[in-house]
């Protein structure tokens, strides 16, 4: 069994084995192919325990990347492993991955625990009344509304000779008949709201060099 292997399982005996053997080329940043490290596996799988003794006495980075620019918070998927990583362990919830995405991004977008969402957005001084998007909780419930309605009472509201449109509601039919509906659904106003405004700086950059 190879480290990543035995810290993913969360085997500490077979991960201290590795790590104290004499002459031992594995450290606790050691990277497999992808730049996963122990600290990766033991985070993303909630080893809380292993993921302190890996920090803390073998010297790990709590905050090293993997080659996706990945942090160890970026794969966390629970709040009580995401807040040791935080508050114990010195790991930088603001950084991005070569995505631009945050931790709290990247759990907003796999809807997994909302707790961790809602800590992360916490210590982001994100208010959970009204995100970093401008929504607040009740445009967000109008959103959804809206869109069960014309899902629900309007089939003929998208264009069959528009392959976009068409996609767009194929997707959100399968978004409500999913197990995590109502998660997927914010998540899925969000990147909408996420990507007009992106294209609306774009569309203001590009007015403002040609006005140069």
């Amino acid at each position: 069994m190879n480290i990543w292997i035995a810290a993913s399982d969360g085997k500490t005996g077979i991960v201290r084995q590795i790590l104290t053997t004499p002459n031992t080329t594995f450290t606790a940043n050691s990277k497999d192919p992808n730049g996963y490290t122990p600290i990766h596996a033991a985070a993303a799988y909630g080893h809380i325990d292993l993921l302190r003794s890996l920090c803390s006495e073998f010297g790990g980075d709590i905050n090293i990347r993997d080659n996706d620019g990945d942090t160890p918070l970026h794969h966390c998927e629970d709040y009580a492993t995401g807040k040791v990583i935080v508050e114990e362990l010195g790991g930088n919830f603001t950084l991005t991955n070569n995505e631009g995405k945050t931790p709290l991004e990247v759990v907003e977008e796999d809807g997994e625990s909302t707790e961790l969402i809602q800590y992360l957005k916490e210590k982001s001084g994100i208010s959970v009344e009204n995100d970093s998007l401008g929504l607040n909780e009740e445009e967000l419930k109008q959103f959804k509304e809206n869109i069960r309605y014309t899902l629900e009472n309007d089939p003929d509201a998208v264009s069959n000779n528009d392959p976009e449109s068409l996609a767009r509601r194929q997707r959100l039919e399968q978004i409500i008949q999913g197990d995590n509906a109502e998660q997927e659904l914010e998540n899925y106003i969000r990147d909408l709201v996420r990507s007009q405004l992106l294209n609306g700086q774009s569309e203001d950059d590009q007015d403002s060099k040609r006005r140069r």
